[in-house]
């Protein structure tokens, strides 16, 4: 499995991997442990090659978009009109892809342009914009409503692995493996930076480079970079572009890095912090808070083969008390595996309201 991701209702999540389709799995079941039972909402089958990437839309998930080896990034959307709710009936848990399908998913938007495979997408804050990167060299941006390419960016050297757009809507980062992580300003899709430190001491091979931003746009982190030659994720520091920190707690090539969307705050009255997961090579998920020099959790030996993508949710009113779920991490893996971690309140805090984090 390539690829997940969640929906932004923590509804459903998508799983993308190496036998060319897209399958949505009802997530209800994550919080009723020790059931057997699975429901696989819908199989996407559109394209022809293996789908590296997919990715919802944000706010209502009206969209999701895929990009694969057939060089073809598709837009689906839900037919409303040809399936059940997806939450009706008794949706348990994740596992069984042998279920009968209760949703239609349509391909309403067949993008063309890269000339090899494409390795990942991401929609801007509100939509406004859809980008893709492959290998070729390439980074295509489109317009998030008309799906008309609005520009082409050329400047890396060698395969793009992973690309994501700041919080404010102001940037695009991507990464490459010419060693190398692009600040492109969305305004006139011209360079704002390159950095390159971080990364020029690693040697290693990876699938992806998947970076991400935090929350409130203070860091981008980005994949594959190394200490000397310790392998680690670089944070670089959006105010100066500076490159001091990383995270260091793997053995292998760090594939993905994903912030997770809402911040937190530990205790009542205490400053909000960012959560960061790590996902690499030797097979493990670390966890982050980025007022701490420490990862707060280690999970390792996850997966019998290498970390590939990582997905966060975090409920909209999740319960009072200190074991409440308050956010959901999900890690798929080479195996055709998925894991998903549960964070209680007593290990994250309290998510700050969403008003709250877009004034960040």
């Amino acid at each position: 499995i390539f690829s997940l991701d969640f929906h932004p209702n923590g509804t459903r999540l998508a799983t993308a991997g190496m036998d060319n389709k897209i399958r949505l799995w009802n997530t209800a079941a994550i919080l009723q442990q020790g059931k057997n039972e699975s429901r696989l909402l819908s199989t996407l089958t559109a394209h022809n090659g293996a789908v590296m990437c997919a990715r919802f839309s944000h706010g209502n998930g009206q969209y999701l978009a895929s990009g694969a080896d057939d060089m073809i990034v598709l837009v689906w959307e839900r037919d409303a009109s040809a399936a059940e709710d997806g939450m009706a009936g008794n949706l348990e848990t994740l596992g069984n892809a042998e279920d009968t399908p209760t949703e239609i998913w349509r391909p309403v938007r067949r993008l063309t342009g890269h000339e090899s495979d494409v390795c990942d997408v991401a929609w801007a804050p509100g939509n406004r914009y859809l980008a893709s990167c492959g290998l070729d060299n390439t980074v295509l941006v489109w317009d998030g409503r008309t799906f008309e390419r609005v520009a082409k960016l050329t400047a890396h050297t060698q395969f793009v692995k992973g690309l994501a757009f700041d919080p404010a809507g102001r940037f695009l980062a991507t990464q490459s493996d010419d060693k190398t992580l692009r600040i492109w300003r969305t305004s006139d899709w011209e360079l704002q930076t390159t950095v390159e430190r971080p990364f020029q001491d690693s040697i290693f091979s990876t699938y992806f480079r998947r970076p991400s931003w935090a929350p409130d746009g203070a860091y981008v982190a980005a994949a594959n970079a190394a200490n000397g030659r310790v392998p680690v994720a670089a944070l670089v520091a959006r105010a100066s572009w500076a490159t001091d920190l990383s995270l260091v707690g793997h053995h292998a090539a760090v594939e993905a890095v994903r912030f997770c969307p809402r911040s937190f705050r530990p205790q009542p009255g205490e400053e909000p912090t960012s959560v960061c997961a790590v996902g690499a090579q030797d097979r493990s998920v670390t966890v982050w808070l980025t007022s701490q020099p420490v990862p707060l959790v280690a999970a390792p030996n996850l997966f019998a083969a290498n970390l590939l993508d990582l997905a966060w949710h975090v409920p909209s009113n999740p319960p009072p008390g200190s074991d409440a779920i308050v956010a959901w991490l999900a890690a798929c893996s080479h195996d055709g595996s998925v894991a998903v971690l549960e964070f209680e309140r007593c290990e994250l805090g309290t998510p700050v309201s969403l008003e709250q984090q877009n004034a960040m």
